[in-house]
């Protein structure tokens, strides 16, 4: 998980440091507060968070982008006995036009790579690496997406609950070959408020393995540095345990591997030009 973590970061750097200042390269970084929502445990879980965003445009209009964030947990509840109130998140893309059909709608590609670490819903490790096709639609006031694209993906539970619950060493971790499906769709309300809306599944062709559900709300303001922006972020997931079980789901003795198969992160963050 660390090299594959590491490796399109050292890309991304090499190719922003070696290209000529007529190329586009953009870096921020932002300062927050987070919810870490767990529902079904009426759990959550206060904290402080940053990260460090680098974008590129190619001379080829390939776009790049590279997003690492840090979260600084305040863990009162103890979901998980042993957390150790730190967590990650990385999300990597490259990106490209195929053709333009109009000046609003055009046919791309897109390659993702998102990574997560030690939440303190249990997820210990997750990878997702989808190379996909994209339509793309960007007018005045609005914008949408389609995304399908095909992949690795990688879940592993942290230990220390599924112990409680009779799984053991092996248990925690599922790899898969995925099919995976996005629709987003925008609108700016102002020149500088807009609204963005994202709905995104992974399925192994016999089984949803996770969706996730995503809601951006931005402001431009100056009131930190010309070009920043406050940021109200909120991604709600749900995961499959199915996947995990020991026994048949339909057995009366079957018990997930976890009390819970969902999570929400509520984020408010101002994000500053570097």
């Amino acid at each position: 998980m660390r090299y594959l973590t590491l490796a399109p970061v050292a890309l991304l750097l090499g190719l922003t440091t070696s290209v000529s200042a007529e190329e586009s390269t953009q870096w921020h970084y932002t300062m927050g507060i987070h919810d870490f929502i767990v529902e079904q445990e009426s759990s959550h879980t206060f904290g402080f968070n940053g990260n460090i965003m680098i974008e590129h445009t190619t001379a080829s209009d390939i776009y790049l982008s590279a997003v690492l964030d840090m979260f600084i947990d305040i863990d009162t509840d103890k979901l998980d006995p042993d957390h150790i109130p730190m967590w990650f998140k990385s999300e990597y893309a490259a990106l490209g036009e195929l053709y333009r059909f109009s000046p609003e709608l055009s046919l791309g590609w897109q390659v993702d790579l998102q990574g997560k670490r030690n939440t303190v819903s249990s997820v210990e490790k997750q990878a997702k690496f989808f190379p996909g096709l994209t339509a793309n639609y960007h007018g005045k006031q609005t914008k949408a997406q389609l995304k399908a694209g095909a992949g690795y993906y990688y879940l592993e539970i942290d230990d220390d609950v599924p112990r409680t619950r009779g799984y053991d060493r092996g248990d925690f971790g599922n790899s898969e070959f995925a099919y995976t499906v996005m629709g987003s769709f925008g609108v700016d309300f102002t020149p500088k408020f807009d609204l963005n809306l994202a709905a995104q599944t992974w399925n192994d062709g016999d089984q949803w393995l996770e969706n996730q559900y995503r809601l951006t709300l931005s402001y431009d303001t100056d009131y930190w540095e010309k070009g920043s922006q406050w940021l109200l972020y909120v991604e709600h997931t749900e995961y499959n345990l199915d996947p995990y079980a020991k026994v048949s789901v339909n057995s009366p003795n079957y018990l997930p591997i976890l009390p819970w198969d969902n999570d929400t992160l509520v984020r408010l963050s101002l994000v500053v030009p570097w």
